[in-house]
């Protein structure tokens, strides 16, 4: 019975380390190809989350076309130092012929928070599981 529970354990941290890397591979592919544009922030949205100030922001930019085009971010920030209105912020943006835009704020969490978190929890979970193996095989149920 354990043996099945260290099995489906190590499966599912397993295909979590494999997801975390999909998507940091995505977001560097992403990265490589995109321009980066000025944006500005021209609205924000505050809330309390655990006590905590939280905010999201709407970033205004221009498309090589001409087009003023905005974007909200992903990541709700808590930060003691948060872009101010009107502040100009990084943008990266793919343009593609036949396809439209697409654009992500050019900050840290924004690119590679949920990487991150996917990464460090599908490592955590597959050394756990390899440490409860070695101890069942040192200790026999």
């Amino acid at each position: 019975m354990a043996h099945a529970v260290l099995i489906s354990l190590a499966l599912l941290a397993l295909s979590v380390l494999l997801v975390g890397l999909l998507s940091a591979a995505r977001q560097l592919a992403f990265v490589w190809r995109a321009k980066r544009v000025p944006g500005r922030v021209v609205s924000e949205w505050r809330y309390r989350r655990y006590g905590r100030s939280m905010r999201y922001y709407r970033i205004e930019f221009t498309l090589a076309t001409g087009q003023l085009v905005d974007l909200r971010s992903a990541v709700a920030i808590a930060s003691s130092s948060p872009p101010a209105l009107e502040q100009v912020v990084p943008v990266l943006l793919v343009e593609q012929a036949g396809q439209g835009p697409k654009a992500k704020i050019g900050t840290w969490p924004e690119l590679w928070l949920s990487s991150c978190l996917l990464l460090a929890l599908g490592s955590i979970g597959l050394l756990s599981v390899t440490f409860a193996a070695g101890f069942f095989v040192i200790m026999p149920a």
